[in-house]
């Protein structure tokens, strides 16, 4: 049985021959951090750790670097050097096929580990696709049933394109919804929407959207909204965004006919168009949602249309390309026709599959 020293010599052994089995780097102000190179990009060290993860340090805080694993390191003439790299007092010894080769950290431009690509290049991809218009999809069906003291069914569709770039965005989307409850018709609504964004600066655009709808239970034979105004971007951020708008819209109304109106006329509502967009990535397994109209009539404020919709997305672990949405939706109408409620409220969970 091992005594305390031996045991203690052997745990010496096996963590000085980890820690000269990895890779190390030295700051300007002598600290040593023992991890992996992950890259060298636009002045940025983006080293591995164990205690504290990925650390970005300014290139100009390093004296030294070095790794036992092969990584590629391209200097400033141009130059591109592949093998192992050790400390030495002047700069960084690189063992290549071309021979060991001196260069400081300062002289490197980019730095990268075997089976990874220059992030150079990748960056300069990335730049340019952003750039490029890309067409998105998603489809969503919604289906549910209750019976007992009230047996009630509830179906729906949903499609939507999107054609994004880098100022503008093109939004197309259709959906039809249906239920019966103890088998009288409750919901038969259908609607078609457009909606066209462009910044001309990073923060300021305009806008342009039109929408078309059909509820044979509301008795709305055909109703269009054509709004368009200015828009304003507040927060644009990979996790989060949100978007504001204010406009001039103009509303159309026919009604189908009734006992009560067997002739009924047509309504127009020009009015104004506000509006409210904001999107929160909370977390890996959820993205709320929130979207928000107020339309006012010019004649009559007291006259108006709110729409709301809040909801979850949350990823499906079978693919990347399925996630479940979980919210709540609300359209109120300060005018409603005879026998109808102001507030219309309705919650769902919907299958979305989303594809480019």
């Amino acid at each position: 049985m091992m005594n305390l020293k031996s045991t203690l010599f052997l745990l010496s052994l096996i963590f000085s021959s980890f820690i000269a089995s990895g890779a190390e780097l030295v700051l300007k102000d002598g600290s040593r951090l023992n991890g992996e190179l992950i890259k060298i990009h636009d002045g940025k060290v983006h080293y591995q750790t164990q205690f504290a993860g990925i650390l970005i340090i300014d290139q100009a805080l390093v004296s030294n670097i070095s790794s036992d694993a092969e990584v590629f390191l391209k200097t400033s003439d141009g130059q591109v050097f592949k093998g192992a790299v050790a400390e030495s007092d002047s700069g960084m010894l690189i063992t290549s096929n071309r021979g060991s080769i001196q260069a400081d950290v300062d002289e490197v431009v980019s730095a990268w580990p075997t089976g990874k690509r220059d992030p150079v290049i990748v960056s300069r991809e990335q730049e340019l696709e952003s750039q490029v218009r890309k067409w998105t999809y998603e489809a969503g069906v919604d289906i549910s049933s209750s019976d007992g003291n009230t047996d009630k069914f509830t179906s729906g569709i949903r499609a939507k394109a999107v054609l994004a770039g880098p100022n503008d965005e093109l939004i197309l989307e259709g959906s039809y919804k249906y239920a019966e409850q103890n088998g009288v018709r409750s919901e038969d609504e259908q609607m078609a929407a457009m909606r066209y964004t462009n910044y001309f600066t990073s923060k300021l655009g305009w806008f342009v959207r039109s929408s078309l709808e059909r509820d044979k239970f509301e008795l709305v034979e055909f109703r269009s909204t054509t709004a368009a105004g200015l828009s304003y971007r507040w927060i644009k951020e990979k996790d989060m965004s949100l978007e504001t708008t204010a406009g001039l819209s103009y509303r159309y109304e026919s009604y189908f006919p009734t006992v009560a109106t067997p002739n009924p006329t047509s309504e127009s509502f020009p009015g104004l168009d506000f509006g409210l967009k904001f999107r929160w990535n909370f977390a890996k397994w959820g993205v709320l949602n929130t979207n928000l109209g107020f339309l006012p009539s010019v004649d009559d404020f007291g006259d108006y249309l709110v729409d709301h919709e809040t909801s979850v997305d949350i990823p499906l672990k079978v693919s990347d390309k399925w996630k479940l949405r979980i919210g709540i939706s609300n359209q109120y109408n300060s005018s409603p026709d005879l026998g109808r409620e102001e507030l219309d409220t309705s919650y769902f969970m919907r299958l979305i599959m989303n594809w480019d």
